[in-house]
This record gives C-alpha cells, sequence and structure tokens, in this order.
C-alpha cells in the first residue's frame, strides 16, 4: 500500500522571494547597482485554459509583464508574483501544441524570460533518467517536471521516508534527500501524477560511499578571517569532527578552528594561531582529515602613521590587532634625539619629539610578527591671528651683553617665515616700532603691499613699498589670491651710499622692487642702527606696534631671526626653510621657532642669547599663551 503525499500545482510556494522595492529616491538607484531579475520557473506547461504562479526571486522592483502572444497566453503580475493563463481555445499547431514567451521586467529596466507551452494534453516527463538514479547519504537533488497537465500528486511507498525526504513542490520542482541507505535491488520508488492521470515513476538508491570532500586543506590569514566552507562531494551523513594538534590525540576540542555541517557544506571558522588537523567522520565511519593553518595577526596600530605637529609636542598610540608580548625595537642613538618613547601599557606608546625628523618605530611580537611604523616630526606654525604676539627684551640683551654692540650696528637682517591669514592697513609682521619695522601698507586693508617703515634723519616717517602685495585668507570679493606662506627677509646696510641701496626686500628669496614714499634715491640712509631703541612699544616684537591692537598681526609664525649683518641673497636663498643649521651664530642676535606644537608662554631664543620670545595678548605685553590648538602645519615658501 502507498501513502500519497498530495500536492497542488497552484499552491503557495515555500520557498522565500526578495523583495526589491522600488525607490523613489532617485539618487539611492543611482548608488546602488540593479540586481538581475530571477524567476523561479522560466519554463512551464499548461493545459487550454489552466493557469500557474511563477515566483519573482530577485528583481528592482515595479515589475511588469508583456506576453509575446495573448492567444496563446496572458499574464499578470501582483507583488512578487506572476501568473500564467494558457488561452481557453488557441489554435493548436501540428503537433498539437503551441507555445510563446512572457517577459517580465523591472524598473531599472532589468528582464527575464518564461517559456510557456500550451497542449490540449502533455505527457508526463521529468528531468531524471527511466532508470533512476543513486543518491549518497546526505545528498540533495532537485526534480523538475518538464512537462505535464497540472494538479500533479507525488507518492513514495509506506516507510518510505526512512530512506528519502521529499520537499513541497515549487511550481514545477520539487527536492528530494538521501536520509538512509537502501538495498541496491530495492530503489525506492516516487510516482508522479497529473489531472489527466498521466503517471511516471522514479526509482531511487541510497548506496554507502567513500568519504569525499572537495579540498582537503584550508589556510587562514589570520585568527579573525571570515569562515572558509568545503563541499562533501560524497559521503553517508550524520557528520562528527575531531580536532588534532602536533601530533598529539585527537580531541572535541576545537582551540585553532572550530568546523561544522550543514546541507553538505562544511564550515570552518578561525579561532586561534596555530596548525591542526580536522577529522571529518560520518555516521558508518568513513573518514576525512583537513589540514588547517591559521596565519598569526598582522601587527597592527591605531595609526598608520605616528605623525607629530611641532618638536615638543606628543601622540600616543596602541597596538590593535596582534599576538600579545610586543616588544619595541631600541631606538637607535639618532632615533633618541628624535624623539622619547614610553611604553603607558602592553601595546600601548607614548611618542614625544625632541626635534623635526622622519624615521621608524619597529614592534615585534610573540609570533614573530614585525611592525615597521612610520614616524615623522612635522613642523608647525603658531597662530597668533591678531590676539597674540610676541615680545622680546633686547634691552635687557644689551645691559646683560653689551659686546654684541647692539647700539651702534651698521648691518641688520630681519627673516620671518609666516602666513598671513587676513590683511589690513598696517598690521605689523616684525620689528622696531619707529626704527625698522617689516609690515603691511597703510591705509590699504585688501591686497595691502609689504611695507618698510625705517629711521631716516630728516626725514618724516618714511617708508618703502614693495610691488609685491600680501596674498592672504581674506573673504574679500577684491581679494586678489588666496593666503601663501612668505619668507620675508628685510635688510638694512647703512653703509651703502643711499636709502634705496641701503634697504632691500627679499620675498621667498627673491629681490622685490621697492618704491619710496618719496625719492630716496639721493638720500643718505644713517650709518647705524640702535637695535634698543623703539617707540612705545619697549620691546622687539612680532605680531604687533606702537601697543595698538589694530597693528597685530593677523599670521601664523613659523620661525624669525635678527642678525647684525646684511645678509647676502644667496645666503638667504640657502637658508630658505632651513632650522639651526648653516648659520654663523656669532652673528645672530635672536633666533626663535614658534613650532611646538604644545601650550606655550615662552620660546627659547636659539641664538643663544637668552632673549626669549615670550607671549602677549591684545591687552598689552603681559604674560599669555599660545595654546596647543593653535598650531598649525608649516610649507616650505616657494618663489613666485
Amino acid at each position: 500500500m502507498k501513502r500519497k503525499l498530495s500536492f497542488l500545482f497552484l499552491s503557495a510556494l515555500t520557498i522565500p522571494f526578495l523583495m526589491v522595492s522600488c525607490s523613489d529616491d532617485k539618487e539611492e538607484q543611482e548608488v546602488k547597482p540593479a540586481a538581475d531579475l530571477v524567476v523561479d520557473n522560466s519554463s512551464v506547461t499548461l493545459l487550454q485554459g489552466d493557469e500557474i504562479t511563477v515566483g519573482i526571486t530577485s528583481g528592482n522592483g515595479d515589475y511588469y509583464v508583456k506576453p509575446f502572444d495573448e492567444s496563446v497566453a496572458t499574464a499578470t503580475v501582483n507583488g512578487n508574483k506572476v501568473t500564467i493563463k494558457a488561452t481557453e481555445n488557441s489554435e493548436l499547431e501540428e503537433n498539437n501544441r503551441i507555445e510563446t514567451t512572457v517577459l517580465v521586467i523591472d524598473g531599472r529596466k532589468k528582464v527575464a524570460r518564461i517559456q510557456v507551452q500550451v497542449a490540449k494534453l502533455w505527457n508526463l516527463t521529468v528531468d531524471t533518467p527511466e532508470e533512476g538514479f543513486d543518491l549518497f547519504i546526505g545528498e540533495k537533488r532537485l526534480i523538475k517536471i518538464l512537462t505535464g497537465n497540472g494538479d500533479y500528486q507525488i507518492s513514495v511507498p509506506e516507510g518510505a521516508d526512512k530512506y528519502l525526504e521529499v520537499g513541497e513542490l515549487s511550481g514545477q520542482t520539487f527536492p528530494v534527500t538521501a536520509k538512509f541507505e537502501t538495498e541496491t535491488d530495492h530503489p525506492i520508488e516516487i510516482t508522479i501524477t497529473d489531472k489527466k492521470d498521466k503517471t511516471v515513476v522514479i526509482p531511487i538508491v541510497v548506496n554507502i560511499v567513500d568519504l569525499t570532500l572537495k579540498s582537503n586543506e584550508a589556510i587562514f590569514a589570520e585568527p579573525d578571517a571570515e569562515s572558509q566552507y568545503i563541499a562533501i562531494e560524497k559521503g553517508n551523513g550524520g557528520y562528527t569532527f575531531t580536532y588534532q594538534v602536533e601530533g598529539g590525540e585527537p580531541t572535541a576540542d576545537a582551540t585553532i578552528v572550530e568546523a561544522s555541517e550543514d546541507e553538505n557544506l562544511i564550515t570552518l571558522k578561525p579561532k586561534a594561531r596555530g596548525d591542526v588537523k580536522v577529522i571529518v567522520t560520518d555516521q558508518k565511519g568513513s573518514e576525512e582529515v583537513i589540514a588547517v593553518k591559521v596565519n598569526p595577526y598582522k601587527l597592527k596600530a591605531s595609526v598608520e602613521t605616528v605623525s607629530i605637529g611641532g618638536f615638543k609636542a606628543s601622540t600616543e598610540f596602541s597596538i590593535v590587532k596582534g599576538n600579545g608580548e610586543y616588544v619595541l625595537q631600541a631606538l637607535s642613538e639618532a632615533d633618541q634625539e628624535l624623539m622619547d618613547v614610553i611604553v603607558l601599557d602592553e601595546g600601548t606608546y607614548k611618542v614625544t619629539a625632541k626635534k623635526l625628523g622622519a624615521t621608524n618605530l619597529v614592534i615585534t611580537d610573540q609570533a614573530g610578527e614585525k611592525l615597521t611604523l612610520p614616524v615623522s616630526v612635522n613642523p608647525v606654525a603658531a597662530d597668533i591671528g591678531g590676539d597674540r604676539y610676541f615680545y622680546m627684551d633686547v634691552k635687557n640683551l644689551n645691559h646683560r651683553i653689551p659686546e654684541l654692540g647692539l647700539q651702534h650696528l651698521s648691518q641688520v637682517t630681519y627673516e620671518i617665515i609666516f602666513y598671513p591669514n587676513d590683511t589690513r592697513g598696517l598690521q605689523t609682521f616684525m620689528g622696531l616700532e619707529g626704527n625698522l619695522l617689516l609690515r603691511s601698507e597703510e591705509g590699504r586693508d585688501t591686497n595691502p603691499h609689504f611695507q618698510i617703515a625705517f629711521k631716516a634723519n630728516g626725514l618724516s616717517n618714511p617708508y618703502l613699498l614693495s610691488e609685491q602685495v600680501v596674498y592672504s585668507d581674506r573673504k574679500d570679493a577684491n581679494a586678489k589670491k588666496p593666503g601663501k606662506w612668505y619668507h620675508v627677509a628685510l635688510v638694512y646696510d647703512g653703509t651703502q651710499p643711499n636709502i634705496m641701496e641701503a634697504y632691500k626686500l627679499y620675498i621667498n628669496g627673491v629681490p622685490e622692487k621697492l618704491t619710496g614714499k618719496e625719492d630716496y634715491s639721493n638720500k643718505a640712509p644713517n650709518s647705524s642702527m640702535d637695535l634698543t631703541i623703539m617707540n612705545a612699544d619697549n620691546y622687539f616684537m612680532i605680531g604687533r606696534a606702537n601697543n595698538n591692537d589694530y597693528r597685530n598681526g593677523l599670521i601664523r609664525v613659523y620661525q624669525a631671526r635678527i642678525w647684525k649683518t646684511a645678509r647676502t641673497e644667496q645666503e638667504i636663498k640657502e637658508n630658505l626653510c632651513e632650522l639651526k643649521s648653516g648659520y654663523n651664530t656669532d652673528d645672530l642676535v635672536g633666533y626663535w621657532i614658534f613650532s611646538d606644537g604644545i601650550e606655550k608662554s615662552e620660546y627659547e631664543d636659539l641664538s643663544g642669547h637668552e632673549m626669549n620670545a615670550k607671549v602677549g595678548d591684545h591687552n598689552g605685553a603681559k604674560p599669555s599663551t599660545i595654546a596647543a590648538d593653535r598650531y598649525k602645519p608649516v610649507e616650505c615658501p616657494h618663489s613666485y
């Protein structure tokens, strides 16, 4: 006696469908690639007047259908289901059948084709050999009804569910899964019957086989790598896994990799570095071995490079992935001059800069992995921004070291590297009010020129203008260009015969053409300069003059120097972006680099004369600070 398993041809499908809705958001549609349009049955057979439902399993929404010949079949779509109906009285061809095509189209113009064949009567056929087929335990096979007359019923002998699991019919396809071996000469027969009492019988034998895997090895890049999968090509179900490490006894403990099986697919999930043999055993005792290697973590830090802004600033980083027991390679003598490195905790480090430069840190772990981390200490500039400035007590320096001769200098050079954030008339860059001052042009806020204000006997407020405009980040429709880094050198040489020869201006190493307030070609300069004389300020200043907020410099300052010589064009070009090298320090009066990168109220005088630059605020020369967040990156000025 046979137990009947009946499935209506038009019953609800159980395969889940992916609904891809059509978004009204055109931008989203443009960003996401269109999915392929896929249906679960691309070829159907119908009797005249019958209908069938085909499911859309993938697509982009907004579906519509287009039958090629509605005299053969019509089609409608509702959501993700396409219903095809064979026309009742279509004219059949000589072979007693006719066919057409139904197109399914979505909102992204993707297309799927469904071939529709219509007849008065179909022979019942399937896509399996007449003699049937063999399965191994756990193997799953799809059987498709190629032609038939609908309302299909599937039946198996009583007790067959011990050997086979027959799934539900979806369209014209159903799955069969082997569960237990059969006798070779007693196959399980699956019988399919349609509404016209057409019948087909499919014999199936479930065999015992030797366990065979698609692959017998797996290599993982690291313990956090994605799982890998190995297919079971043949086997007998009931799979178990044991693990053998370094020739030890097999154990159920999955310490390096964990294995599992589902539908003849083995999943290998890494857990820790190491080598292990995964022994796969089926319920009939057949075994296969998978050699698995899980490589150690590649060392990874919280940063790709250690970049420090300023030669006194610090930064921290940590190892975010590794194998433990981290060791920092000893620093060379040169590296120790560049920075200090301390270990805050296992895998966490603090790097403090000591001078500008670049090197590498090398860290290893217990697995022998090595990380080479580039380190750079980069120059930054102090952004005084109009509310801060620097002042230096040059009078005190003259009192302490009178042999410098600061009251009778026949030559002087100012150098400053800076970036104008904004411009306005008379903002001060560097110098001594009423004596020698580098500033922007008086009376012109937008596009002012560089201006030298100097002292000369018999002249009232003399000055020289450059051709070059002080380009800045000023937001003004009339502003000519955005800001740029400047190296400006102002040279005074009292030994020259006239004022136009005595004062020179070099902008980014290029001598600038100067124009006088009046004709100075026949005017002699003062033969010497007194660096201790200033009006109102009482200090040599950078970014301020005359105790006047309006005179404050709207700039970022990198470094500044005062020489008691007239620097030549070649000397200026050679040392345009240099730090503490290539100088005759005997000629330096003062030298400051505002690149510490930390909160500061005073900057060391690198000339060795201890005339440190102190920070003032807009209320006057009272102690203030440059905060750590006011340092900005520096670029080396270039000739324009």
